[in-house]
Parts: structure tokens; C-alpha cells; sequence
């Protein structure tokens, strides 16, 4: 009778902390807390999906109980799907038997997975039991979304991140289960695969898996290509040279080459990207071209054209691939659209650069300069006077009226340049002592949504110089932070960091400014002539409170 088929995902799966990869900080710093008997009684496990959270959570279990290896399914290990617990009464079943002790352990495990799938009610059943556990239970929470647990779950555990693995850690990895199964794989072929999985061990083995199922003796970079639907790479620098050349014609022949072979627009307007996304990073930082993982011809290619493209070139192409990606995702005719994307590419290749406009209007500007200078007239002050005299008989202005026009004009000029330097100086100066000044910033400045979400849709939990952390509302936008962040650096000059956490914090600026209008209201109805006036006219109240000058909207 033949073995069944098992996946290379379960067949591999670790079973002993030192068989973990890319994971050495928690590696570390459980087996520091086992030599010292410090283990917590909750744990949070957060990572993309198939980093090795539920894996780490099993091997945890046993290390528990004295066991340095993952054997059975233990009776005191509970492990369960919190989606399936998402009312109190399923989590009362759950938790039912949590005061009896374990009958063989040590202690009793429940690992809760996709913990951030349990509704309100089901985290106020389990907060009791979290908060104040028996001495003989343990839990292991493990998530993808961290950021939907609520506050009070993750307050009350010791929380690791699981990072993604390092794509050069994985291609090893990789290098190392094909051996086990009695084949072999090319490096650049695993590197493919590590970057494809993102990452994630259980996809790269899956990939890894029917790779394997190719029957080759040895797995290489085009059989790769050809199983995940990838386009060579060397053709995909060609098609992006005769595009970022103006070569229309050969950049659309190279690319229907590469559709008729059996890519798909999409794929290669994704790999434009990820060149383009590359060689930003080349003219940047050239050194990562030495670093473990990267391809021969990424390395190459890559530092060829950098030392050919300037940022400006590139950020300009960015914009155009990554709007017609987005184009083309909701399109029926991929094909087309993906054409048209690069005709556009071509076509923008034969503008000037900014770089280039700016040097041009500063050399026309110098040159008309220098033209009024060499062929305006000298006049003497009598020519002028003769001039200012017949003006005044040509348009029958008075010289009085002349004179008032020149110093109105004057007095415009004065203000004018008072004004830039205004300006001027409050832009090199800008400084910002708290978050309220930072929120009328970005008023002051006309970013109107982004002052509507710091007025209206963070809670500020901590301020200092160069870092703020807030803790947003459901209806605050994801890219807030980076935007704020941005904007902000740009215009005091100096470096800022803007954080979303959970942690509880100040009520908005808002809901403050309410509390503080209520407060006045409050104090004026208390006052002797408003409630005079409140009784003369029975069902009025006070509805707004404003400074004296200030205008209504």
C-alpha cells in the first residue's frame, strides 16, 4: 500500500522552537523566559498569514508542560477557531471546564486563532477569565489584523510580532526541503519563490510543492516563470528600455511577444513596477544591489539603467504604470488597456523632464532680462517730465491725479513685498508646540480633509517633537498617518512620525471644543441681563458664543 500525500506545508511544519526561521527575537526571548521561569499567562502571536503563528502557538503549548517538542494532540490542549465562538454562550461552553485542572499537564492551553473575529459580547465573556485565570491555564491569541483586537485583550497579554521571512532566510529554506525530498532546486528559482510568497512560509512551500510535481531534476528560474504565469525578467527590461526610449513600435512588439507567450497584461504591468519600484531604490541606495537574494540580471540591468534615469524620470513613470495598473484591474479588455498604458509611457518619454522646464524658464527669463536691459532707452529727468506732461494733455488726467496714481501703486508694491516677506518667513519658521496647533496648521494650509480627520477623528494619546501618536476612530482613513506625516516634515523642516495606536487617549479637538462652548453658554445664562433677555423672549436660547469682530459664515 502506498504512502499518502502529504503537503510539504504539514510535512515540515516545526515542531521545536530551534526549527522556527526568521523568528530569532522570539526565539530568544522565550527561552530566556523558560530559563527563568517568567512566562505570562496570555500570549498575542500577529503576523501575515502563514508566518508560523498557530505553529509557535503549539510548540508554546508544550513547552508549558515541560516538552520540547510538538507530539499528539494533547486532551488539555484546546485549540479552536474564534469565529466560531462569537456569542457568550459558545464562549461559555468554551471556557466551561477552564476551573477544572488539566489532567495530564501541567497546565491547560486554549489557543484561540483569528482571535480579532469575536464580537463584543464574546470578548466581554472572556475578559474575566483573562484578566484573573486559574494558575493552571494558559491562552494564546494569534491574528492577522491586530488592529480589530480590542484594547483590552491586547492590554492584558504579552504580544509578539512574527515578522515576514527575510526572502534570503526562505530561499535557503527552500534550498533545503527540496534536498529532504530528493531534489534540487536553482537559488534564483527560490528566490523567485520566496519573493512571490511575500514572505510567507506555507506559501512558498505550497509553491515549492508543485514545482516539485513538474517531475524535473532540477527545478530552475524558467520553470518557475512558467508556473506562477511570470514573464522572464530580461524581456521585461527589454520592454522597459524601448518604452523609456521613446520606441513605440518596438516596446508594443515586445510586448505582444510576451502576451502571445502567455503572460498577462496585468503580470507585466506589475513587473513594469517592480523595476521601476527597484531601480528608485538603486539610485538611492546602490549598495542593495550587493545584498543576499537579488538576481543576476536585477543586478546587472539594475545598476546599468540607474546611473541612466534620474528620480524625476522615474517617479514620472511610476504614476503613469501604477494609474494604468489600476485602469486596467476593472477593465474586459485587459489587453487593450495594457497597450494603451504604454503608448502613454512612450509618448511621456519624449517630454522634457522638470528638471529640464525649470532650466529652460530660468535661462528665457535671464535672456529677456538681459534683451530689456541692452534695448531699454536711457531717460533723463527732463525727458520724463516731458513725458508725465503730455500724458496729462493726451488723456486729460491732471498731474495731481498722475502723482496720486504713482503713490497708490507705490503704497500696492510696499504691500506686496511686505506680504512675501511675511510669508517667506513664516514658511522657514513654521513651528508647532501641540497638537492643536498642528490640526490648525493643516487649516491654515487648505487640507481641509486632512484638518477635518485631526479635528474630528483622532484621539491624541501622546505629543513630543518629531512624534505624535493618535488613536483613530472607525471613520479616520488608513493613509492618515503617512499623509500627516508627510505634510508636516515638509512644512517645519524637521522629521515627523505620526503613530496609530490603540491605547486610550484625549477626547478630540472636537468634542473639546463642544465641552468648551458649553462651558460658556453655561456661564452666560447664568449672568443677570442674559436671563433678562431669555425671559423677554420666551423659547429663545443661547446657540453660539463668538469672539467680538468675528463674521458670520
Amino acid at each position: 500500500m502506498t504512502e499518502s500525500f502529504l503537503a510539504l506545508a504539514r510535512k515540515y511544519r516545526p515542531k521545536k522552537l530551534s526549527e522556527l526561521i526568521g523568528q530569532n527575537i522570539f526565539v530568544s526571548t522565550i527561552q530566556n523566559a523558560l530559563k527563568n521561569n517568567r512566562l505570562a499567562h496570555a500570549y498575542l502571536f500577529s503576523g501575515v498569514r502563514g508566518v508560523g503563528k498557530t505553529t509557535t502557538a503549539r510548540i508554546l503549548a508544550h513547552l508549558f508542560n515541560g516538552e520540547e517538542e510538538v507530539k499528539g494532540n494533547p486532551i488539555d490542549l484546546f485549540e479552536v477557531d474564534a469565529a466560531r465562538y462569537t456569542t457568550v454562550d459558545t464562549m461559555r461552553e468554551l471556557l466551561d471546564g477552564i476551573k477544572y485542572r488539566p489532567s495530564n499537564w501541567k497546565y491547560k492551553v486554549y489557543i484561540l486563532d483569528e482571535v480579532h473575529m469575536l464580537s463584543n459580547s464574546a470578548v466581554s465573556s472572556l475578559l474575566k477569565n483573562l484578566e484573573e485565570p486559574p494558575e493552571h491555564v494558559k491562552f494564546i491569541f494569534c491574528t492577522t489584523e491586530p488592529r480589530k483586537i480590542p484594547a483590552t485583550i491586547i492590554s492584558r497579554c504579552q504580544r509578539f510580532d512574527l515578522k515576514r521571512i527575510p526572502f534570503d532566510i526562505l530561499a535557503k529554506y527552500l534550498n533545503d526541503i527540496a534536498k529532504k525530498e530528493k531534489s534540487e532546486i536553482d537559488i534564483n528559482a527560490a528566490s523567485m519563490i520566496a519573493r512571490a510568497s511575500d514572505g510567507s512560509v506555507r506559501d512558498a512551500l505550497s509553491i515549492l510543492d508543485k514545482s516539485l510535481s513538474l517531475g524535473e531534476k532540477k527545478v530552475t528560474e524558467k520553470h518557475i516563470q512558467e508556473l506562477l504565469g511570470l514573464v522572464d525578467r530580461s524581456n521585461i527590461y527589454l520592454l522597459f528600455e524601448n518604452l523609456m526610449n521613446g520606441k513605440t513600435k518596438e516596446g508594443l512588439e515586445k510586448f505582444n511577444d510576451l502576451y502571445n507567450s502567455g503572460g498577462e497584461p496585468g503580470i507585466i504591468i506589475q513587473d513594469l513596477l517592480e523595476v521601476v519600484h527597484w531601480l528608485s531604490r538603486l539610485v538611492l541606495t546602490p549598495e542593495i544591489s550587493r545584498e543576499p537574494g537579488v538576481s543576476q540580471i536585477d543586478k546587472e540591468k539594475g545598476l546599468e539603467l540607474s546611473k541612466k534615469l534620474s528620480m524625476s524620470e522615474l517617479s514620472q513613470t511610476w504614476q503613469i504604470l501604477l494609474k494604468g495598473y489600476q485602469e486596467l484591474q476593472s477593465h474586459e479588455m485587459p489587453h487593450i488597456v495594457a497597450e494603451m498604458v504604454l503608448i502613454r509611457l512612450a509618448f511621456a518619454s519624449e517630454l522634457p523632464s522638470l528638471d529640464e522646464v525649470s532650466n529652460n524658464l530660468k535661462t528665457t527669463k535671464q535672456e529677456e532680462g538681459v534683451k530689456t536691459s541692452e534695448n531699454k532707452p536711457i531717460i533723463t529727468t527732463e525727458e520724463k517730465k516731458e513725458n508725465v506732461s503730455k500724458n496729462k494733455k493726451q488723456t486729460g488726467i491732471g498731474t495731481d491725479t498722475v502723482m496720486e496714481m504713482k503713490n497708490v501703486e507705490t503704497v500696492k508694491k510696499k504691500i506686496f513685498e511686505e506680504s512675501n516677506r511675511k510669508n517667506i518667513k513664516f514658511d522657514k519658521n513654521i513651528i508647532v508646540n501641540n497638537f492643536k496647533e498642528v490640526a490648525d496648521l493643516f487649516l491654515e494650509k487648505k487640507e481641509i480633509l486632512l484638518f477635518n480627520n485631526l479635528f474630528s477623528h483622532v484621539h491624541l494619546v501622546n505629543f513630543k517633537k518629531g512624534k505624535i501618536e493618535l488613536n483613530p476612530t472607525n471613520d479616520a482613513p488608513k493613509d492618515l498617518g503617512p499623509k500627516v506625516g508627510q505634510l508636516l516634515t515638509e512644512w517645519t523642516k524637521e522629521k515627523w512620525h505620526i503613530l496609530m495606536t490603540q491605547e486610550k487617549g484625549e477626547p478630540t479637538l472636537e468634542e473639546q471644543s463642544d465641552k468648551e462652548k458649553e462651558s460658556i453658554i453655561n456661564n452666560l445664562s447664568k449672568n443677570e441681563h442674559i436671563k433678562e433677555i431669555l425671559n423677554n423672549f420666551p423659547g429663545a436660547k443661547i446657540e453660539e458664543v463668538k469672539d467680538k469682530g468675528e463674521e458670520d459664515e
